[in-house]
């Protein structure tokens, strides 16, 4: 046996499940994956791990894989930008993220790692108003201010995982996961910060299904992250793949407070066999639990083409549907997407997506059981009444990569209707219990305080040489947000280093 000690600056590979993908990586891969044909399901994945590790094969199959020996890997990892924010005043930005990753594999079965991040700076205004509101940085944690316009925050990570044989993948941990094809997810996503989760895999034959546990905080009330109020979440998603070319998959989650006025339920029992229907037994123990349905499906009908779409189910009533009257409580989301690669020339890759939730969606009656983790959507960073449109085109030559972003997007928020002084509950907000909505009919999407969204950035990458696991960037970001009372227009220029799929938080919202 083999076993050695690396210590140094280095790229992270698909298998740290801890540190999300930067999105030009997943991007790349993705396409490696859609010109092969291999019995995978990337639709439901850990977010660092990639998309399993099938890409390892991918990318290059003369490489052994990292179990056949022992290895203890530690590993830098950092990031570090600064510009300048032109509007709506001219000041200073910068961020950084500093860390260590410690990875181990054992012969067949056994991996582990564990992780540790700093991060924080100087972020755009957008963000500090972000940060002041919520108190997190996006994606990273719960934001500390440090005064002057800085933040910080502690990223940590971590698994140990156990392989039995082909068919079974146990592993115990805290990180992020993302079910779905699309830039985005509406049903689980890596918008929030990391959390811990037992997770257990089978697959077989076509058919890949996965159990997650996970637990999470909640932050309503003013509460820090001390008093932080506990609760827990049982999630099951199987992929099927039908046919070569199309993959079906069906999800089910559930969201439980650890306790309220009349008991203290912590992991709750009835949650806890992985072969269950958790609607069922909801209703079976009488509980008050949130719990969402979901599906996806992924068609690729050419090697250079790939659609994709998810459809939500948080509550529904087929009377009231059939009714037209616009029920808050039919509580839907969706998404639609394609993805192009190698568009005339090589390299040339576009994706288009469409996303969209309804009223109310992930909402429950106890705000603690909304669809989210300290202060974010366990989804769409947009939360809920919404409307979404985002693209992507990507372009690599050589070591230069680069990439443009164009989003638009409208959404709308509570406000008083009434002018008595009393913000009415629209369903605007993922945070805010449904209790009490304004009125029990006429509910439409964007009702409320409608903003409309544009978010523009482009980016110019390329590889240092001599040092492969680092590139220097240039990045212009332009996002404005506007309703009949406001106008914000966010206008920076950002110059850096960064390790390739180092932790890259969602921030275009």
């Amino acid at each position: 046996m083999i076993c050695s000690v690396v210590f140094s600056f280095q790229t992270l590979f698909a298998q740290q499940p801890g540190t999300t993908f930067n999105r030009d990586q997943l991007s790349a891969l993705d396409k490696k994956l859609n010109l092969k044909t291999v019995d995978e399901h990337p639709n439901i994945q850990p977010v660092a791990s990639g998309l399993e590790s099938s890409f390892n094969s991918l990318i290059d199959t003369s490489v052994h894989q990292p179990a056949l020996k022992k290895s203890i890997s530690l590993a830098v990892i950092g990031s570090l930008a600064g510009g300048f924010q032109l509007s709506p005043k001219t000041q200073p930005i910068g961020t950084g993220i500093i860390g260590l990753n410690l990875n181990l594999n054992n012969v067949k079965n056994w991996s582990a790692e564990a992780g540790y991040s700093l991060v924080g700076g100087l972020p755009p205004q957008y963000l500090r108003d972000y940060a002041d509101s919520l108190r997190i940085i996006p994606g990273a944690g719960y934001a500390v201010n440090d005064g002057n316009g800085l933040y910080h925050t502690h990223y940590t990570y971590g698994h140990i995982a156990y392989s039995n044989g082909k068919h079974f993948h146990f592993e115990i941990g805290k990180g992020k996961h993302f079910w779905g094809d699309g830039y985005r997810s509406m049903i689980l996503s890596d918008n929030a910060s990391s959390y811990p989760y037992a997770r257990i895999t089978t697959k077989i034959w076509k058919l890949k299904y996965t159990n997650l546990w996970t637990q999470m905080r909640d932050l309503n009330g003013g509460r820090t992250l001390t008093n932080a109020r506990i609760k827990y979440t049982a999630m099951h998603a199987l992929s099927f793949n039908a046919a070569r070319k199309f993959n079906f998959s069906i999800y089910e989650m559930v969201v439980w407070q650890d306790r309220d006025t009349m008991s203290h339920r912590t992991l709750d029992i009835n949650y806890l066999n992985p072969i269950i229907f958790y609607r069922p037994v909801e209703y079976s123990v009488g509980s008050p639990d949130n719990v969402i349905l979901a599906a996806s499906v992924k068609f690729r009908p050419k090697k250079w083409i790939q659609i994709y779409g998810q459809f939500v189910l948080d509550e529904f009533n087929l009377k009231q549907f059939q009714g037209n009257k616009k029920w808050w409580a039919n509580k839907l989301a969706g998404q639609i997407g394609i993805k192009v690669f190698d568009l005339m020339i090589p390299n040339l890759n576009l994706q288009s997506e469409m996303n969209i939730a309804r009223p109310f969606t992930y909402t429950h009656g106890s705000p603690i059981q909304s669809w989210t983790h300290l202060n974010q959507s366990l989804a769409h960073p947009m939360g809920c009444n919404f409307i979404e449109w985002v693209n992507f085109i990507r372009y690599d030559k050589g070591n230069w990569k680069f990439q443009e972003q164009f989003t638009w997007a409208a959404f709308g928020r509570d406000r008083d209707v009434n002018g008595d002084g009393i913000v009415d509950n629209l369903g605007g907000n993922i945070l805010r219990s449904y209790k009490d909505p304004y009125e029990q009919f006429g509910h439409s999407i964007l009702q409320g305080d409608k903003s409309n969204f544009y978010y523009h950035s482009f980016t110019i990458a390329r590889e240092i040489p001599g040092l492969d696991a680092y590139e220097i960037f240039v990045n212009h970001t332009l996002r404005y947000d506007q309703n009949e009372s406001r106008r914000n227009v966010d206008n920076f220029l950002m110059v850096g280093i960064r390790t390739h799929g180092l932790l890259q938080q969602a921030t275009d919202f």
